[in-house]
């Protein structure tokens, strides 16, 4: 075997692999003797089709699963003795078989790590905003408390903003005619319903019936892919009613027996959640300086890998809420996501070079400690978890997170860190709020 690597555009690397004798022989072999008898050739019984046939018939497939069999053999030794390592995914451009030496010329494509050269921790300045714990907060808290725990009372009213509307709904597909059925509700005013849809609602009240005629559906790249009818029934409108400041709210909230004991309670935690906050967002802004201070090649294949996981994601949560996927303009939703995947990806590649200049590890203890707080948050057993990451080969991804996790807590010990008044919102951007 014989590779050579040559430099490609940015991160690309494309390399060569040359081989020759016994085993492209058996891979030819292989693939000629499965096409002769897995494809029909008109005046040839399975089997018996000449192997020249099947070459000039399906020269390409045989190229390429020729090609698929020696690097399966091939492909790491080549990148041992060229001394890279692809970060993602590695692409088959070209592949060349002389049959009767026999020898074949394989070329994939990769890119490789960037090369990150890190500035000096001390010489970093990190702006935190300047922020203090307030009575503001524990009121707010407590209306966000309220909020949840409120409950929606029926009315005999038109629907408003804000009101809770309980539909029956029928959407035909105007070109095939198939027809879905089922119930839903929403708050109106939340964007759970199409815009379209809380606008026919407003001044509705239960029992009236509203039908829209030729919504556009879109496909995952936001191009519109058909129309729909949509009918809807109003079954209910509700409004929601907050609950009382009381003895009973405090004990419903189990933090005390009266209102009083339960604010105070409610203050002390609401102080010890303040400032564990202020440590996150002091990691945070100097996670977004370092990002912003090196500036790198960032791996295509990376950032799209990164792109299509934080779709998926974004859109599970759309389906959580009852947002149909298929309503969802998906292209522009990747052009949002785009500019957060390149700073994901940036921000491994400079916390892993962190972590080697600061030599910090982790243990298998800190990655059992953190298996067994998944396992907690997400309501399962610690062993069967644990069994299911091993499976996915996630174990490694967990210690992975958890030493870029410390090199940023170690870099926070190093650079320094500046206080700033909070910058005001312009009055043209609260309006638009």
């Amino acid at each position: 075997m014989k590779a050579t690597l040559k430099e490609d555009k940015g991160l690309y690397r494309e390399l060569t692999i040359e081989v020759e004798g016994t085993d492209v022989k058996n891979a030819l072999d292989e693939v000629y003797n499965y096409l002769s008898y897995s494809v029909k050739v008109p005046g040839f019984r399975p089997g018996r089709v000449p192997r020249k046939i099947l070459r000039k018939r399906f020269k390409g497939t045989v190229e390429q699963s020729v090609a698929n069999r020696l690097l399966e053999t091939y492909l790491d030794k080549a990148l041992e003795e060229v001394k890279v390592k692809p970060v993602a995914d590695i692409y088959l451009t070209d592949v060349k078989i002389d049959e009767e030496t026999p020898k074949a010329v394989i070329i994939v494509k990769f890119e490789v790590p960037p090369k990150v050269e890190l500035k000096k921790l001390e010489e970093i300045t990190v702006e935190v905003p300047k922020v203090e714990f307030s009575q503001e907060q524990v009121e707010n808290y407590i209306n966000q408390l309220r909020e949840q725990n409120a409950e929606w009372k029926p009315v005999d009213r038109e629907i408003k903003e804000g009101d809770l509307v309980e539909v029956e709904y029928e959407i035909t597909d105007t070109e095939s005619k198939e027809t879905e059925k089922g119930e839903t509700a929403a708050v109106i005013g939340e964007g759970l319903f199409r815009k379209e849809i809380e606008e026919a609602l407003k001044g509705k009240k239960a029992g009236d019936e509203i039908e829209l005629k030729d919504l556009p559906i879109y496909d995952q790249e936001g191009k519109e892919i058909g129309k729909v009818d949509i009918k809807i029934k109003v079954k209910a409108v509700k409004e929601k009613v907050l609950p009382e400041l009381n003895d009973e709210f405090a004990k419903k909230l189990g933090l005390g027996e009266t209102w009083e004991e339960a604010k105070k309670k409610l203050e002390e935690q609401l102080k010890e959640q303040f400032e564990q906050s202020k440590e996150n967002l002091k990691l945070e802004k100097l996670l977004a300086k370092l990002v912003e201070e090196h500036k790198f090649d960032i791996p295509e294949t990376l950032v799209r890998r990164e792109v299509d996981l934080l779709l998926q994601q974004r859109l599970r949560e759309l389906q959580a809420i009852g947002i149909n996927p298929k309503q969802v303009n998906q292209q522009q939703l990747v052009q949002e996501l785009l500019p957060v995947a390149i700073f994901n990806v940036a921000s491994r590649f400079i916390l892993d070079k962190l972590a080697e200049e600061l030599g910090v590890e982790v243990s298998e203890e800190e990655v059992n400690a953190e298996i067994e707080k998944l396992a907690k948050a997400g309501n399962v057993p610690v062993e069967e978890l644990k069994k299911s990451l091993e499976q996915q080969g996630l174990i490694e991804t967990i210690k992975a997170d958890l030493r870029r996790n410390k090199a940023l807590k170690e870099a926070a010990k190093k650079v320094k860190f500046v206080e700033v008044e909070p910058k005001e919102e312009k009055k043209e951007d609260k309006e638009e709020k």
